[in-house]
């Protein structure tokens, strides 16, 4: 610059650019003048110095990069380190926020979730207190909103015959009634409503979800409940104690469910104490499915997505303790039973249906029976004319030469069209060929024959788009039916339901439902029975019911078994029967193989419409029934799957007896074989004992031993297995004591063991004197009626590890205003009958521990009373006005069957236990001359009198031993005597218990 440049500069200038040279003198750097010649030496010296300068500048970057980096990663070690002391310190305070705000929080819905249990509680407590309270012989009783009608209760009872009515509301419209019928529209409001209505709608529901998220749950899985009237999605839960349906959105669902329990809960639980078997189930003809059967009576089928899953229930449900689970028993010995006449075409049907998964709680599975009968004309009949008989061996569509015609065309025509369709390879692939395009069995069928019995009457409707059918096509008449499924209609192929052999009440159009007018004028009302029935659904259905059982059938029924069960079920068999249904109808049908979506909806509702076919149980065809029985009126012994025939010493041959039939424009009745029987020889005195002190009652046991029990005594047992199959299955006793009442402080003893002294196992107020005791095997219920009226229910938890009995809850029962003088269970159709001296005979349910009805009628209070429990029939004694007694006889629902007068005094009641359909039981009355009279359940005629020449005292108790071959009584002496068929004196007498009032004093 001060070279070229320095005249452009100032002095200033010059003298900093001199500086500048200075300075890079003095820093070792050369300053050349641009002038200047350039020397090789001198260029070389500059190259050099600036080699060194790059590699000097080089190595202090180098330096200063590692110095700089080594003082980036301590500060963020140290930031690091800081970093990682503020996210602990943050985490914990974070964790210390949050438990502290969960406790807060888990104390709020500690505290709401209280709130709702203490809200539930009342409602439920206000629940029962209306429905103990409000009944007809309660003090908060009102006509006008207690409920009316009657719908069928789902309870079982023996050979799974659904007899039991309950109270219902009545919710179908008044137009769908007769004129006189129709009630006012807020009827079918319970009453007091108002105190839980603005509560849950479904508290039950709600109890059930609360008590399932308790309880600590081992196994879950999604599921559908299956009821006829309903599919309700929800999730089944396997507690520690017992299995709990929950049903989605419980706490805010909607059910409607009353007071009175019009309508099942749609969620529910039960113990693993109840469950007493479980069986794999199809559904929609898919293989998915479970039913479980409880030891009171309820059944329950559950659906899941897939055969694994259900697979994965049904293993969790069995690995549970499950005390009261029985083997599932074993066709073959079913069917060796069977044809040894061990036991009855109807227990044989039922336990078929019951294997073959039909089910009542499927209506498309709905267990199926034969029409058996052909002859609904008549004035009389015959049960041995062979005539009178539907044709078993073909199936009901073709009993006539013309419909067999028909049908075989119409299997030829479909036939070739599908050959067609597979050679032309149709898109629409061709259906298989069949004979008929309807089935014997459907959810149609059920609710066609049903009608008249709610619930079945509003899914009739629904089913019909809320319409009644046509009034002639309407199930109207017995021959009318008849005619239309064996020859006059080609889509008419029903066979029957379970109903119409135990049932009186589908028959009866109870609730006044509007029907409609036939095209000849005549109103559809009631069920037009044969004139041989005499107008009466009850004969009807008894008749029926032999039908059933007589030689004529038994002998070809096992036809009917191949067609529906068997061998003649599908397969090439099946086309040579006649007996081929719709593709659709059969198991296998996979509707998600189905990817076109209009021909996968069609084929699900044919799977909902048409009708499912029954699992098949028999490859082969099926045993015939052999003809007499091998040995008359005993069973055969059985452990577990083996039927082992116990024979007895050879008896005297009895002699045929000719004696009148039970009704006499019906022959062919069978009375039976129980002793008494008029059919049967003369009775005689086999066993006499005297004890020197009265006995209260004499109870017999399934173990076929007899009880005599003092005043007041009542025996309380345990079995340690319940009876499936009938003589399939033995009973034994695993527990059982003596319980004593009458003390002056009030309270009941126990005596469990005769070594050791009664010890104290309730005490209760001294305003409930007990005046009568009465245990339900096997229910661990003990009910007790008082000098007051008041009946309590204790339910009891019974420990077999220690043989423990224990108090769980009570319940009051209100409905007498005198003293309970009598209390009387029917385990089978879980009923307590209790009878007072106010005069009033009421009823009661053992599962809902509820009021039922009252028996009316009595002109003084009720003395005797017992219950069958073949049919739940009951029979009750009363002091006649103008001396001797007053015998009624009433359904299990409470109607009056018939009565009849005793010009002496009945002392006692029991009723002979034989099956249905095999013979005619009796009532048998101990009267006040030492002599007991047999009366028939039919019409309460007499039959006979069972006379002892030497004794004209009293007889205070008696009772059928449990197989119905011995009569046992009790005399006012005390004296026990033991009666059997005098060609059966040989036969081994049933072991004889006496309890006597110094049992409980050592």
């Amino acid at each position: 610059m001060l070279h070229d440049h320095k005249d452009s500069l100032t002095k200033d200038e010059q003298h900093a650019v001199g500086v500048f040279m200075t300075s890079l003198k003095l820093c070792g750097h050369r300053c050349i003048p641009p002038n200047s010649p350039h020397k090789q030496d001198l260029l070389k010296a500059i190259q050099e110095e600036k080699l060194k300068y790059e590699a000097e500048e080089k190595t202090s970057k180098v330096a200063w990069e590692k110095k700089m980096t080594n003082t980036q990663r301590n500060l963020l070690q140290r930031l690091d380190g800081k970093s990682k002391d503020i996210s602990k310190i943050a985490a914990d305070i974070t964790q210390n926020v949050s438990l502290r705000q969960g406790m807060e929080r888990k104390k709020v819905i500690q505290h709401i979730r209280g709130l709702y249990k203490t809200d539930l509680s009342a409602s439920r407590h206000w629940q029962e207190l209306v429905q103990q309270l409000t009944h007809d012989r309660a003090v908060w009783y009102d006509q006008t909103s207690y409920p009316t009608s009657w719908q069928l209760d789902p309870t079982e009872g023996p050979n799974r015959e659904r007899r039991r009515l309950q109270r219902c509301y009545l919710t179908i419209p008044n137009k769908y009634l007769l004129k006189d019928r129709r009630k006012a529209e807020d009827a079918a409001k319970p009453p007091l409503s108002f105190l839980v209505e603005d509560k849950t709608h479904s508290s039950f529901s709600s109890t059930v979800k609360d008590k399932a998220t308790s309880e600590p749950i081992r196994f879950t899985r999604r599921c559908i409940s299956v009821v006829p009237s309903r599919e309700t999605a929800g999730e089944l839960l396997l507690g520690k104690s017992g299995m709990f349906f929950v049903e989605d959105n419980a706490a805010d669902a909607h059910d409607n469910q009353s007071l009175h329990g019009e309508t099942e809960a749609p969620s529910f639980s039960w113990t693993y104490e109840e469950i007493k078997e479980v069986h794999k189930r199809w559904w929609q003809l898919r293989d998915n499915a479970v039913e479980i059967f409880l030891t009171n009576g309820r059944t329950l089928l559950i659906a899941f997505d897939n055969t694994k899953f259900r697979d994965d229930v049904y293993h969790n449900i069995l690995t549970s303790d499950l005390p009261n689970l029985l083997e599932h028993g074993n066709i073959t010995a079913l069917t060796q039973l069977w044809g040894l006449g061990q036991i009855s075409n109807f227990e044989y049907l039922t336990h078929l249906n019951k294997h073959a998964g039909r089910s009542f709680n499927d209506l498309m599975q709905y267990p199926v029976f034969p029409f058996i009968l052909r002859d609904y004309t008549s004035e009389t009949i015959d049960l041995q004319d062979i005539s009178i008989y539907r044709n078993l061996i073909k199936p009901i569509a073709v009993q006539t030469k013309e419909k067999e015609d028909r049908y075989v065309d119409n299997y030829r025509y479909l036939e070739e069209e599908y050959k067609k369709g597979i050679r032309e390879d149709d898109p629409m692939p061709p259906v298989q060929p069949y004979h008929y395009g309807s089935h014997y069995s459907n959810s149609g069928t059920v609710l066609h024959f049903m009608v008249r019995m709610p619930p079945f009457t509003k899914m009739f409707l629904a089913y019909q788009d809320q319409s009644f059918d046509i009034p002639d096509r309407t199930f109207h008449s017995m021959n009318t039916t008849w005619r239309l499924s064996s020859f006059e209609s080609m889509t008419d192929v029903k066979e029957l339901i379970p109903e119409f052999f135990y049932l009186p009440e589908f028959l009866v159009n109870r609730e006044g439902f509007d029907f409609g007018i036939r095209q000849n004028g005549e109103r559809v009302n009631h069920v037009n029975l044969p004139p041989w029935a005499r107008n009466d659904p009850r004969l009807f259905i008894l008749i029926h019911r032999q039908a059933l059982e007589s030689d004529q059938v038994s002998q070809t029924l096992c036809q009917w078994i191949d067609l529906v069960f068997g061998l003649k079920q599908k397969g090439k068999a099946a086309v040579h029967a006649i007996n081929v249904f719709h593709p659709a109808t059969y198991f296998g049908m996979d509707v998600s193989a189905v990817e076109d979506p209009v021909q996968r909806r069609a084929l699900e509702t044919m799977i909902k419409t048409y009708g499912q076919t029954p699992r098949q149980l028999f490859s082969a065809s099926h045993v015939s029934r052999a003809g007499p029985k091998l040995m008359e009126g005993e069973l055969p012994a059985a452990m577990g799957l083996l039927v082992q025939l116990a024979f007895r010493e050879t008896r005297e041959q009895a002699k045929e007896i000719v004696c009148p039939s039970p009704l006499p424009w019906i022959k062919g009745l069978k009375w039976g074989e129980y002793v008494g029987s008029p059919s049967a020889p003369d009775p005689v005195v086999c066993f006499s004992q005297p004890h020197g002190e009265r006995f209260g009652s004499l109870l017999a046991l399934p173990t076929r031993a007899i009880c005599g029990l003092s005043r007041k005594f009542c025996l309380m047992m345990i079995y340690s297995k319940e009876q499936g199959v009938r003589s399939m299955h033995s009973t034994d006793i695993q527990w059982s004591a003596i319980l004593s009442w009458g003390y002056a402080d009030n309270i009941l003893r126990l005596k469990s063991k005769q070594s050791e002294p009664p010890i104290n196992f309730i005490q209760c107020s001294q305003l409930h004197q007990v005046t009568s005791c009465a245990w339900v095997p096997d229910g661990c219920q003990l009910f007790t009626g008082s000098k007051c009226g008041v009946i309590t229910a204790y339910s009891n938890r019974f420990t077999s590890t220690t043989s423990d009995m224990e108090v769980e809850s009570k319940v009051h029962l209100y409905g007498h205003t005198g003293e309970v003088t009598s209390l009387f269970v029917c385990k089978p159709y879980s009923i307590l009958i209790s009878v007072s001296q106010d005069g009033t005979c009421i009823l009661w349910d053992l599962n809902r521990l509820c009021y039922v009805q009252s028996l009316t009628g009595h002109k003084s209070p009720v003395t005797a009373v017992s219950a069958s429990e073949t049919t739940g029939d009951i029979a009750t004694v009363c002091d006649s006005v103008g001396g001797g007694s007053d015998l009624r006889l009433w359904t299990v629902n409470g109607d009056l069957i018939g009565h009849v007068h005793c010009r002496e005094i009945i002392c006692s009641v029991a009723f002979s236990n034989q099956p249905e359909g095999v013979s005619v039981n009796v009532i048998a009355g101990g009267l006040e001359n030492g002599v007991v009279r047999l009366w028939s359940t039919w019409d309460l005629k007499p039959v006979r009198e069972v006379t002892f020449s030497k004794s004209s005292k009293p007889i205070i108790s008696l009772t059928y031993s449990c197989d119905g071959h011995h009569l046992y009584t009790a005399n006012s002496e005390g004296t026990v005597m033991a009666w059997c068929r005098r060609d059966q004196q040989r036969m081994k007498l049933p072991m004889f218990y006496s309890f006597l009032s110094s049992y409980a004093a050592g």
